[in-house]
């Protein structure tokens, strides 16, 4: 029997390509709806009708500004209430996280679970992200340099990375964690550098998209769709970035994110099939795409307004659609009185100083993680 065919259209708002410094655009969003374009066509006539607006093409953005603009997107989200999903990213945050991927991941490419399974990779991007917020930090010199290093694989582009030496701390010193996070590039330059060096042959138009969010926005909702268990029929908005980059999407176990997911310590379901190759159109002409592109804009204008009350309903649907992917600030994660930032705040420096040592970075790694849990659990654990 022939298998029963999903329809997935998608859209963005807040693309801002591989510059997630934008102080314009501070949000990325990536939607998706499992709703053809005729029932799509009838959704938004009816929220026409029910909710008239002057505006020719809809967009969250105008619609927001007005009561009756409010209600339409409200009618248009009830109509599509268990049949959206919606990814939401904080840039800088988004950003921090690639410091992570492209700084710690390449001194532990042959085994980076543990980091990953003790949250290692969200402590520090929300540390960086943190001290950003510090206008006396040394923070936002970093972190710019490290995305024009992204873009280059230059690493004279970032010579505050890995030509900026930092005397090591005596004895049992403490330091800011982001301050170890730069001893760690420096120490371990010389593998960093060689490793992302490979991006501009492994990666289509040599990495240009690294930094882009699209992709891995796209990936996520045929993860999620692909759970259904049918074949999706996915478009998409066109889009220069995913062009380039989804022929690598294979939806199997072969699939290069999917292999870095599993590498990483994922254990839940991955994958998806496709009944076709993704299509990228002219949103005018789908209005299922045009329904994925009000949900994007909805949700930017939520969290960018900082959740204002006569957007609450809205916000409370796009909240009940959010995906896990979402990339959003988490004190939880640096807050001193839990067990897994203290400990990592141990680990952290303890691989600082590895890398000044140029010591070896997995030597007795699982060890000194339970030793700084226990010593957490006993109340002896300082910084």
């Amino acid at each position: 029997m022939a298998k029963e065919i999903l329809d997935i259209a998608c859209d963005e708002a807040g693309h801002t390509g591989p510059d997630l410094l934008s102080k314009e655009q501070r949000y990325f969003a990536f939607s998706s709806v499992a709703i053809g374009d005729a029932e799509a066509l009838a959704i938004i006539q009816k929220a026409r009708v029910e909710h008239p607006v002057q505006m020719p093409e809809l967009k969250a953005s105008k619609l927001l500004t007005s009561a009756q603009g409010r209600r339409l997107v409200s009618a248009v989200l009830a109509a599509c209430d268990g049949r959206y999903a919606v990814n939401l990213l904080d840039k800088l945050l988004a950003l921090c996280g690639w410091f992570f991927e492209y700084i710690y991941e390449p001194v532990f490419q042959d085994d980076p679970g543990l980091l990953y399974e003790k949250n290692l990779h969200r402590f520090v991007a929300m540390y960086a992200y943190l001290w950003m917020l510090d206008p006396e930090s040394d923070a936002p010199t970093a972190i710019e340099q490290f995305q024009t290093y992204m873009r280059s694989r230059d690493p004279a582009d970032a010579p505050f990375l890995f030509a900026n030496l930092r005397p090591p701390l005596s004895g049992n010193g403490t330091e800011h964690p982001f301050k170890s996070v730069l001893r760690f590039a420096y120490g371990y330059r010389d593998i960093i550098i060689a490793d992302n060096a490979r991006l501009d042959k492994e990666l289509p138009e040599k990495g240009r998209w690294t930094l882009d969010l699209s992709t891995s926005g796209l990936w996520s909702h045929l993860n999620h769709w692909g759970r259904k268990g049918k074949l999706l029929s996915v478009r998409c908005d066109a889009s220069k970035p995913l062009k380039a980059t989804t022929g690598a999407f294979t939806g199997d176990e072969n699939d290069p994110g999917i292999l870095i997911a599993r590498r990483n310590g994922h254990k839940g379901p991955l994958g998806w099939k496709l009944a076709e190759p993704i299509a990228f159109v002219d949103s005018r002409n789908h209005p299922a795409i045009q329904l994925a592109d009000i949900i994007a804009g909805a949700a930017i204008a939520v969290i960018a307004n900082d959740f204002p009350p006569e957007l609450k309903d809205i916000g409370q649907s796009i909240a009940r659609h959010l995906l896990p992917d979402s990339i959003l600030p988490d004190m939880d994660l640096v807050n001193p009185k839990n067990r897994s930032a203290m400990v990592n705040s141990v680990i952290l420096y303890g691989l600082a100083t590895r890398a000044q040592e140029h010591s070896d970075p997995y030597e007795n790694l699982a060890e000194l993680y339970r030793a700084a849990e226990v010593a957490w659990v006993r109340g002896d654990l300082r910084i």
